[in-house]
C-alpha cells in the first residue's frame, strides 16, 4: 500500500487518519502525520498507532500526501517545502477556498483537491473530488479507492465546488440544526421533553437515511409512502413545501455569501 501523508491534524486531519485505519484503507504503520501542535499530534498518534515526523519527512516520504492546514496556511506551506514535493508526489489538498491553478503553481506535486465530509468518521457521506491537469489514472484510482473506503467519492467540477459542499461538508451542520427546530417544535407544544423530542427525531433521521439508501428508493419515494392523500403527514409535507425552498435559498445565500 502507499504510504499516506498527513499534514495538519486538526479535526478534519485527525478524522480523516481514524477513517482510513477504522475502513482498513490503510494500516498504522502506513500513516504518517505531522502537526505544528505536537501535544495535538502525539495524541493522535498513541490513540492510532501511527507514525509521527517533521513536515518535511511527511512530504518527502510518503506517496500520497494529505494537506489538512487552513487554506491561508496552504501556500506558506507549500512554498516551504519546495521541491521536497516533487512530481513523484501525489498532494491532496482538503483547503476549501485554494483552487487547483494555485496550487499547481505553488508546487510540482500531483494535484487533487477533495473536499471531505465529517460523516466520513462513521464511513458514510460524499467527498467531492476534482483532479488537476498533472493527475494520472493510477492518481485517480488510489483516490477514488481511499475516499470510496470511508464514504463515497464523487467527482465534480471545480466550478460547482462551493456551492457543492454546502450540501456535503456544510450538510450534518445544516440538517443537525433543521432537525433541531423540528424537535423544538414538538416541545413548544408541551408534554414533550427537549430529551424525549431529540431522541425521536434521531432515530427518525437514521432511519430515514436507511430508506433513501435502499436501491430505488428517493425523497418523493419515502414521501409517497407515508404522506397519504388528506392525512395529517401530507398536510405538513404541504408546508414544507411552500415555506422551504425560501428558507432553503435563504440558507444558501447567507453560506454563499451573497447576502453580505
Amino acid at each position: 500500500m502507499t504510504q499516506i501523508g498527513v499534514i495538519g491534524t486538526g479535526s478534519m486531519g485527525s478524522m480523516l487518519v481514524r477513517a482510513f485505519i477504522k475502513s482498513g484503507a490503510a494500516a498504522p504503520e502506513e500513516v504518517i502525520a505531522y502537526n505544528r501542535s505536537t501535544k495535538r499530534a502525539a495524541a493522535l498518534s498513541q490513540e492510532t498507532g501511527i507514525r509521527l515526523g517533521t513536515c518535511r519527512e511527511v512530504a518527502a516520504g510518503a506517496g500520497i500526501v494529505f494537506l489538512c492546514v487552513r487554506p491561508h496556511e496552504v501556500e506558506g506551506v507549500l512554498r516551504e517545502l519546495g521541491d521536497t514535493l516533487s512530481p513523484r508526489t501525489l498532494l491532496v489538498s482538503i483547503a476549501a477556498e485554494v483552487p487547483l491553478a494555485d496550487l499547481q503553481a505553488w508546487t510540482g506535486a500531483r494535484v487533487v483537491r477533495v473536499i471531505p465530509t465529517l460523516t466520513s468518521e462513521i464511513l458514510k457521506g460524499a467527498s467531492l473530488v476534482v483532479f488537476g491537469e498533472r493527475a494520472t489514472s493510477t492518481d485517480r484510482d488510489l483516490v477514488r479507492t481511499l475516499m470510496d473506503a470511508i464514504g463515497r467519492a464523487v467527482e465534480v467540477e471545480e466550478e460547482a465546488f462551493e456551492l457543492l459542499t454546502l450540501l456535503t461538508s456544510c450538510g450534518p451542520a445544516f440538517i443537525a440544526a433543521t432537525m433541531k427546530e423540528f424537535a423544538a417544535a414538538a416541545v413548544r407544544r408541551g408534554g414533550v421533553s427537549p430529551a424525549c423530542a431529540d431522541l425521536l427525531v434521531t432515530e427518525t433521521l437514521a432511519g430515514t437515511a436507511g430508506l433513501l439508501e435502499e436501491e430505488g428508493s428517493s425523497f418523493d419515494e419515502v414521501i409517497s409512502r407515508v404522506a397519504t392523500e388528506g392525512g395529517i403527514t401530507a398536510k405538513g409535507v404541504a408546508v414544507i413545501r411552500k415555506e422551504g425552498p425560501g428558507v432553503f435559498d435563504a440558507v444558501v445565500a447567507a453560506a454563499l455569501g451573497e447576502d453580505e
